[in-house]
This record gives structure tokens, sequence and C-alpha cells, in this order.
């Protein structure tokens, strides 16, 4: 597969594409499901065996993972960075001077 350029701007810009035909489509399961629908769709349309439409859908099925998979661990906390040292209440001696 290429590489791809995907962005929020992308997404957002789908996803209100997609809210202009069905109210539904604010939740982003609705529109996760027209998103794979218009995939189904245009492979279904296509001049080719059906053993490679099976094979590009269990192609795009793993990429999709791959993506969720990206895009989750970097809304993570990164786990080799060290947790932030718990708060500390102020301690010391004071002594006046003599």
């Amino acid at each position: 597969m290429s590489e791809l350029k995907l962005s929020h701007q992308l997404v957002n810009e789908l996803s209100a594409v997609v809210k202009t035909h069905d109210d539904r489509a604010d939740d982003p399961g609705v529109t996760s499901q027209y998103l794979c629908a218009v995939v189904g769709f245009l492979l279904g349309q296509q001049d080719m065996p059906e053993e490679r439409k099976k094979s590009l859908v269990d192609e795009l099925s793993a990429f999709m993972h791959h993506v969720v998979d990206d895009v989750s661990r970097q809304q993570q906390p990164a786990a080799n960075s060290p947790p932030p040292p718990p708060p500390q209440d102020a301690f010391g001696i004071w002594k006046p001077k003599s």
C-alpha cells in the first residue's frame, strides 16, 4: 500500500460530509460504518475476481487494525517516560541567626 497523508483535518472533513447525509453520524460508530460501507461499495463495483476482492478486504481490515493501534498508542503517555514525582510538602529546618 502507498503512504497516506492522514490528518485530523481530513478525518473531520470526511465526518462532516457523512453528517450532512445522516444526523446519526454524530456518533463515531455510525460514521465508521458509513466509511466501511463506502469501501465495500467501491470494491463491490470493481471488475476483478471475487478472491481478489476478499483479499483486499482482508488487507484493509489488517491495515485498519494497525491504524487503530497506532493512534491509540500515540494518545497514551509514553510508557518509557518516568512518572512525575509525587507532590511533596516543603520540609526544612529554619535556624535563626544568632
